[in-house]
């Protein structure tokens, strides 16, 4: 990548910072091309030279958005962190993620396209995965996670703990040792003994 190209992608980069931060405070119907570009420090001509329109920026927002996040998320696990702290860390690009982004606007990214749609479904269905195989092959390596737990169950498993700590109510700095001990129930539910007939 030449300067000019490194020049133009940083620009598109404060668009889109800029396009998600309006959208997530005042709703996307409500945020204009005008206040989007006066907020990236760009001529409006540009967010129409780069993304053609709003609809347009708007699912090219989402789509960074999936893919720097599932980035990351597997940047994370493919490190060689004990367990403990990769789980501490993943939960915490959780907080931060859901800190800087307003789900009811999230959504309606995510039904702005069809394209976007199947992408985030791709995400759940088959990148998440992977990043639960990770977790349980790495758990089930340094001994935290039970070997008779099956991929399939750990995912639905993770997953209930993922619809919790999205939700708005939950994440306040007023519940920061309940935070504390869903983290706990996550990682040692999976770490636990199985329960065995006592009359046996």
């Amino acid at each position: 990548m030449n300067g000019y190209e490194r020049r133009t992608e940083l620009k598109k980069d404060k668009i889109r910072t800029a396009a998600l931060e309006l959208f997530c405070a005042y709703g996307t119907d409500k945020t204009s091309i005008n206040e989007i570009a006066q907020k990236a420090g760009v001529a409006p001509a540009s967010i129409y030279n780069y993304f053609g329109s709003k609809e347009g920026l708007m699912k090219d927002t989402t789509k960074n958005l999936l893919e720097s996040g599932w980035q990351a998320r597997k940047e994370l696990w493919e490190t060689n962190l004990p367990f403990p702290e990769l789980v501490k860390r993943a939960v915490s690009m959780n907080y931060d993620f859901i800190d800087h982004i307003n789900l009811d606007t999230l959504r309606v990214l995510f039904n702005t396209d069809p394209e976007i749609k199947k992408l985030a479904d791709d995400f759940y269905k088959h990148r998440y995965s992977y990043i639960v195989g990770q977790f349980i092959e790495k758990g089930r390596r340094e001994g935290y996670i039970r070997k008779d737990i099956s991929i399939e169950a750990a995912t639905i498993y993770l997953k209930m703990y993922q619809d919790v700590f999205q939700q708005p109510e939950i994440l306040k700095n007023s519940n920061k040792d309940l935070l504390k001990e869903l983290c706990d129930l996550m990682l040692y539910g999976l770490a636990g003994q199985p329960i065995t007939d006592q009359t046996e």
